[in-house]
């Protein structure tokens, strides 16, 4: 009997200890899943530089992958594939259709799978259209969705689905399979020192200005 008390009582303790008894009722998140503390951009399009104006996109650390990427495809969808290259306002928004995690033994890498709805396909007409705006919405999805500027990125791959299906092949870019951080990573780190560095100008024109007294010490 008292061995039987012994074991009973032991039994509980290890169940208590490994979180059986957890009234959360929530599985612990997969630290793989949640963005941490990054450092996230939204870009403009540019005519001679693909991507410029590059602006912080703060999202909480604890933000789980998935909705970040929501929320970026948000963005994208509103201040760029909204009416860019057209006087129509389009409805292309995006899904995020699965992340993939695959165990590597220094990091896990990330892999997101990213449907494009475009059901007027407004985006074969305007944004894939011409070498110019082919290239810049490329840029504009790959370094959006993808943060190649960080390290480690914060997608190791896109593949990126028009409509459900593999995107066909389109004129002066590849987005057919998994793309890279690597294709967008020197037009994404251009716009964002660019954008750094005529803060730091500016800051020092108006440090000039105070100087001379031209401008009030209070702007």
């Amino acid at each position: 009997m008292v061995r039987l008390i012994l074991f009973l009582f032991m039994t509980l303790s290890i169940s208590l200890n490994l979180g059986c008894f957890n009234n959360s009722g929530k599985a612990p998140q997969d630290s793989s899943q949640i963005i941490g503390e990054v450092e996230l951009y939204t870009f403009s399009p540019n005519d001679q530089y693909f991507l410029s104006d590059a602006r912080p996109f703060p999202l909480p650390h604890n933000t789980l992958l998935r909705d970040a990427l929501d929320s970026l495809g948000r963005d994208l969808s509103k201040n760029y594939f909204s009416k860019t290259y057209t006087d129509k306002v389009t409805d292309i928004h995006f899904e995020i259709l699965r992340i993939a995690k695959i165990a590597t033994p220094s990091r896990p890498l990330r892999i997101a799978v990213v449907n494009m709805v475009d059901k007027d396909k407004d985006a074969m007409r305007y944004f894939f259209q011409g070498s110019a705006w082919g290239q810049t919405t490329f840029y504009m999805l790959v370094a959006t969705f993808m943060q190649p500027h960080l390290s480690p990125p914060f997608l190791d791959g896109l593949v990126l689905l028009y409509n459900g299906k593999i995107l066909p092949e389109l004129d002066h870019i590849s987005l057919t399979g998994i793309v890279t951080p690597r294709s967008a990573l020197h037009v994404a780190k251009r716009a964002i020192h660019g954008t750094k560095r005529r803060a730091v100008i500016s800051n020092q024109d108006l440090a000039k200005l105070r100087k001379l007294k031209f401008w009030p010490k209070d702007i």
